[in-house]
This record gives structure tokens, C-alpha cells and sequence, in this order.
């Protein structure tokens, strides 16, 4: 079973905000390379960050200096902008725990500033992992793994040190965790880290997109490097290295730069000690895709210091306003510019890759009432939602206005066409809405809030559904311009719908429900898409067919049946399976009448949610009859690590899995 599966009611997105015309940075041949390299050095007499350009010149200080304290690791946000590091007590000779000031400071030097009095390391100098621009992770003095949002100051503690006081840090889109050991061990938002074997050396280092990690795997190397999903490993830069400057194979301190096309390590000539081997700065270019070597290393101002512990970056640094470089996997894997695409937000199932690329920042859409992840990896919708993280929203909406052009596709499945709800929402009720996506029984409407709507948002047909099948949807607008789209194909191109996205404001983003609004959409969305910029006809119709592609459904029995409820299982408290906060329940129920498929017996036992999101859901009353549409239990490898109570006994019937049930009658 897929570990992506497991109990895990997280949902991972890519979510990056760039004006559609901006361009990455990019080397013209000739021209002064663009970017740098960090790390800590006790060339002035103490340990300090110190920063080198890629185009050359001396290096310099960038850390101030601070008596009687040392400054160790530093690590650049994905944008190159800013970086956190430790100032910890100073002349020490071996790696310690102690605590320090954790500083988060602007890479040229400037705007330095205490983010917290108490932070420490895992054990040799990794301290932090940027989850894009807004939130850091880091240890604090007691080597719990906090989150911080630097945009509000809110943490949230992630991990508990480990038995032997370890800390952990957790990769980007938050499924791997690792201390200085590198077991690159499994993480779960709520059973913490499932600790793996160690794969042997030391200084583990996640890449920015979360997808790979690159570790010192002995003394004096190799440098090693692992693919994360598949846990294939290989050799990145041997110890000894030819590719080494003579005299600099003694290799240690790996560091991917944020776009993975340099690897920056320190080398010694067969010095060991950390404290007092000369060590100077190693850089290496590599190809992204696979992160094998190009090329000799060469040499970073070279000095009789002990230099270490390297952080590159490539590239111009972001200007804050920007929340992330531009990117997008699905793009950028065709060719495509990834400027040019314009895509603000992608999901493609819970078990799709669904990665970050360098720059962008993470974050979580959590379920909510009755929702989960289906067996396929959708969003579930029962009647519940799935909520991100108000930056979201906000973020959102800015980068939307700012051009005051959208797209927005989906690849959804209506549970039927009785039902009132919003599949997407980015509102905050009927009086705060910038625009919401929704089901209005037969019909999927827009409700879009410009500069000449009203507070509630102007409303637009965009399809009329005739059954309730999967189907994909997209819509653009620029300013007087709408158009829709169903399964690729032009529905209304051109409508007039006047107005800008003036009067928006920062909303949060719901899939399901709309703050206020009593209905909800019921069904599966499988695909989510957001651009600021209107995709060309061309563009649509290839979103559809790599959104029905990526379906690749897995055959499984379905029922539709009229029932009534004979017998319950005794639901148990959120006490008795801690530190579970979701369990399922087995009913047994009789079938009135199939409406669908072919129901096994006049008697079926059916598993329902019980408790969602650490809240206990409404206990249905025995003698209603409801229709339930239901799949075999044995089929959902999603729910099979999840608490099942059942106090009926054990029966020779199989179990099916509720769907979702309609009101009663």
C-alpha cells in the first residue's frame, strides 16, 4: 500500500504567485554568472556567514559580529532573498546541542533580525528547511520540530525529539523527516516519525522541492544522493574525486542550490576534523533532472580557514513581494517556459506527485467534517470541505488581481444532480466573495465579484450537466471577457461580463463549501487548477486530456442501494483511540430496493466514518431508509489503516464502504 495513503489526511499542493511575464534568470554566455554561496567560516577569527558572488570578488562578512558567539548554519529561502542561522555559544570544539538565537537576515547582510532566543541544530550544523517563502522549519532548544509562518509569527509543533534527543527535520511536502543520521525516515502529521534504518554517514540535506536529498554516505565522502519517493540512491561526487581540485577530494557538507543545478561541498586534504582541518568551498554544477556531476568542481576563496557547512543559490534574488520563482512541473516537463505558464495552484490527486518546484511555497488543504481522500486519491466530498491555510487564500487573490485575468479547471464528479453546493470557493461568504465555482442542482454556475457586480458577484452558466459523470471544466476571464469549456471543448467563448478584480480582497480558498452557504457540493474533484492569465482553447482542451489521462481508475464494484438501518457498532470516543483522530464504523443494513449494481444479499454490512478530524460525526438512527451508495471495503487501501470499530461481531458477509448517503426519506 501506498505510504501516501496511510492514515494521512494532509493534502499536499504546489501553490507559486508570479506575474505572468516575469522570466527566470537565466546565465548568457559571456555575462557574469548570477548567484552566490553562503556558509560559515572562522577566517575573521570566529565563526560568521559569509558570502561569495558566482561572478567573483572577494568574499565578505555578512553576519555581524557578536562577542563571545558563533555563527553556523545558514540556509537560504528558496528565493535567494533572505536566510536563517544559528548564533550559538562561541569556541566550542565539537558539536554540541546547545540552544541559540535562531536569526533570520536578508542574504546581502541587511535586515537582520531574532525570529527566536532558542533554536538549535540536529547535531552537525542543519538547523532549518524553508517550506517555500511564508514557512520555516526549525528545532528549538529542546529539538522539537516547530513550524513558523514568518508572515504572522504563528508555530505549530510538528515532532518531538527523538529517544536518543535528535531533532528532526522534515522535508518539503512533508512526508520525509531526518536528523544527522540519514534514515530519510517516514513522517505522519499525526503519529510523527516512523524511524528507518540508517542509511550510514552523516549531514543529510533535503532538496527545495522536497523530491530528493543529497548526505556525506562516509569519511571524506562519497556524496551521495537519494530519490525520496523511490529510495534509490547513487553517488553524486566520489571522495577522491577527479573532478576535485588536487588536494580538495576530502569531501563533506553537501548542499543542493534551490533550482538543483549546483552542488556546493567543502574538501580538505585528508583532514577529518570539523574544528581544524582546513576545509575550503566546493561547487559543482549538475544536471537538475538527475543531479549527476558536469564538469570539475572549482574552488571557492580558498583560505587556511575552516570553511563549511556551504549554501548556493543561482540566479537573481526575489524581491519579498514575490511569493515564489516561476514553475510548474507540468509545463516545464513539456518544454514549455515556465514564466509563460502562469499557474498559480496545481493538485492532481493525493498520490500524484502534486511537487513543489524550487522558490514555491507549501502548504496543506485539511479536511473537514465528512471528507477524505477516496481510493483513487480525490477529494471525497460527503457534505464536508477540504480548507487551506488562510495565506492561501490570500496569496490567491493577490497574484489573481494583480493581472485581473483567471483560469480555473477542475475534474470533478457530481454524487448526483439534487444537490446545492460549491465545488471551489475563494470567498469568504455571499457579501466577501471573489469568485466561487459551483452546483446549482443541474447546473454549474459562476459567481464572479468585479468592479461592476454587485457585493455578491455577477452569475454566469457555465455548463448544464445531463448525468452525473465525471467531467472537466474550465473557465477564463480577463476584464469583459468570459469563456467556458467542458471536457476540452469551447461551451461560450467570448461572453461579455464586464468589470476588473478591483474590489477583491484577501479570502480564504474552500473545496466543497462556501463559507455561510448551508449547501455542499457532494462527490469527488480530482484535478484543481488555477492561472492568472486566460488559457488558449489549445491549452484547455490538453489540461482535459492530461486530467482524464491521469484518472487511470482502478475497476471496483458499485452499488446503489435503497436501505434501512438494522444495527449499529458503538462509536468509541476520541479517548479510546488516541492519538488517532479519525475512526470508521460497521453498520449492518437491509437492502429495500437496488437502484444500481448488484447488492450481495438482502443483509449488508456497510463501514462509515464515525469521527473525522477529531470530531464525531452525527450517529444515523436505526429505521430510516436512505439511499447509500457503497463499494467493497477490501477496495479502499486509503482507509485500511484507520481505526475500525465494530461491535457486531464478526460475520461472514463482506464489508462495503458509504460513499456518501442522502438525506433520509
Amino acid at each position: 500500500m501506498s505510504r501516501a495513503f496511510a492514515n494521512h489526511r494532509l493534502l499536499a499542493i504546489a501553490l507559486w504567485v508570479v506575474p505572468a511575464s516575469a522570466a527566470p534568470p537565466t546565465a548568457t554566455a559571456g555575462a557574469p554568472e548570477d548567484g552566490f554561496v553562503v556558509w560559515e567560516s572562522n577566517r575573521s577569527g570566529a565563526f560568521r556567514i559569509w558570502r561569495q558572488e558566482l561572478a567573483g570578488g572577494a568574499p565578505r562578512q555578512i553576519s555581524p559580529d557578536e562577542s563571545g558567539r558563533d555563527h553556523c548554519c545558514a540556509k537560504l529561502s528558496p528565493s535567494g532573498q533572505r536566510l536563517v542561522y544559528l548564533s550559538l555559544p562561541g569556541g566550542r570544539r565539537t558539536y554540541s546541542r546547545d540552544a541559540g538565537a535562531l536569526h533570520l537576515m536578508d542574504s546581502d547582510g541587511g535586515r537582520d533580525r531574532v525570529l527566536t532566543a532558542s533554536a538549535r541544530h540536529y547535531g552537525e550544523h542543519r538547523a532549518a528547511v524553508w517550506w517555500g517563502l511564508d514557512e520555516l522549519l526549525y528545532l528549538d532548544g529542546g529539538g522539537s520540530t516547530l513550524r513558523r509562518r514568518l508572515s504572522t509569527g504563528k508555530e505549530e509543533r510538528l515532532a518531538s525529539a527523538g529517544p536518543d534527543g535528535e531533532g528532526w527535520l522534515i522535508a518539503p511536502g512533508g512526508r520525509v523527516a531526518t536528523g544527522n543520521t540519514p534514515t530519510f525516515s517516514d513522517w505522519d502529521p499525526r503519529r510523527g516519525v516512523a524511524e528507518r534504518p540508517s542509511l550510514g554517514g552523516c549531514q543529510p540535506a533535503f532538496s527545495a522541492d522536497g523530491r530528493r536529498a543529497v548526505w556525506s554516505a562516509g569519511a571524506g565522502g562519497p556524496i551521495d544522493a537519494i530519490d525520496l519517493a523511490t529510495r534509490e540512491s547513487w553517488t553524486v561526487l566520489g571522495k577522491n574525486d577527479p573532478r576535485a581540485p588536487a588536494g580538495r577530494g576530502y569531501l563533506y557538507f553537501p548542499m543542493l542550490a534551490a533550482d538543483s543545478t549546483l552542488l556546493a561541498v567543502a574538501g580538505s586534504n585528508g583532514e577529518h576534523d570539523h574544528f581544524r582541518a582546513d576545509y575550503d568551498i566546493l561547487l559543482i554544477e549538475l544536471d537538475p533532472s538527475t543531479l549527476e556531476a558536469r564538469g570539475p568542481a572549482r574552488l571557492v576563496a580558498p583560505h587556511p580557514a575552516i570553511d563549511r557547512f556551504p549554501d548556493p543559490f543561482r540566479g537573481l534574488p526575489a524581491p519579498d513581494r514575490e511569493l515564489a520563482r516561476p514553475g510548474d512541473g507540468a509545463t516545464a516537463a513539456a518544454g514549455a517556459s515556465p514564466a509563460a505558464s502562469g499557474r498559480l495552484l496545481l493538485w492532481d490527486r493525493q498520490q500524484a506527485e502534486n511537487r513543489a518546484q524550487p522558490g514555491e511555497a507549501i502548504t496543506i488543504l485539511r479536511p473537514r467534517g465528512l471528507a477524505w481522500f477516496d481510493r483513487l486519491g480525490g477529494m471525497a466530498l460527503g457534505g464536508g470541505r477540504f480548507e487551506a491555510d488562510p495565506a492561501v487564500g490570500a496569496r490567491l487573490s493577490q497574484a489573481l488581481q494583480s493581472t485581473h485575468q483567471l483560469t480555473l479547471a477542475i475534474f470533478a464528479t457530481p454524487a448526483s444532480l439534487q444537490q446545492e453546493g460549491a465545488l471551489v470557493a475563494l470567498s469568504a461568504g455571499a457579501g466577501r466573495r471573489n469568485v466561487v465555482l459551483r452546483q446549482r442542482r443541474d447546473l454549474i454556475e459562476l459567481v464572479l465579484r468585479t468592479s461592476d457586480s454587485s457585493r455578491e458577484g455577477a452569475v454566469a452558466e457555465i455548463a448544464k450537466l445531463t448525468s452525473a459523470r465525471p467531467i472537466h471544466l474550465a473557465l477564463t476571464f480577463s476584464p469583459g471577457r468570459l469563456s467556458s469549456y467542458v471536457d476540452g471543448q469551447p461551451a461560450a467563448v467570448d461572453r461579455p461580463l464586464p468589470g476588473d478584480f478591483f474590489p477583491w480582497r484577501a479570502v480564504p480558498l474552500a473545496v466543497g463549501a462556501e463559507p455561510g452557504d448551508p449547501g455542499a457540493f457532494r462527490g469527488t474533484l480530482s484535478q484543481l487548477s488555477i492561472w492568472n492569465r486566460p488559457l488558449t482553447a489549445a491549452e484547455i482542451a490538453q489540461e482535459a486530456s492530461r486530467a482524464v489521462a491521469a484518472k487511470q481508475e482502478i475497476p471496483a464494484d458499485r452499488i446503489v442501494v435503497e436501505a434501512r438501518l438494522r444495527a449499529l457498532s458503538e462509536t468509541p470516543s476520541l479517548a479510546s483511540i488516541s492519538p488517532y483522530r479519525e475512526a470508521l464504523a460497521v453498520d449492518e443494513i437491509e437492502v429495500v430496493r437496488t437502484l444500481s449494481g448488484s447488492a450481495p444479499g438482502a443483509t449488508i454490512r456497510r463501514v462509515r466514518w464515525a469521527i473525522l478530524d477529531g470530531v464525531p460525526l452525527a450517529t444515523p438512527k436505526p429505521g430510516n431508509i436512505r439511499t447509500v451508495t457503497l463499494e467493497p471495503f477490501a477496495a479502499q487501501p486509503q482507509l485500511q489503516s484507520f481505526y475500525l470499530a465494530n461491535t457486531l461481531g464478526e460475520g461472514a458477509v463482506p464489508l462495503w464502504f458509504d460513499l456518501g448517503e442522502s438525506a433520509p426519506r
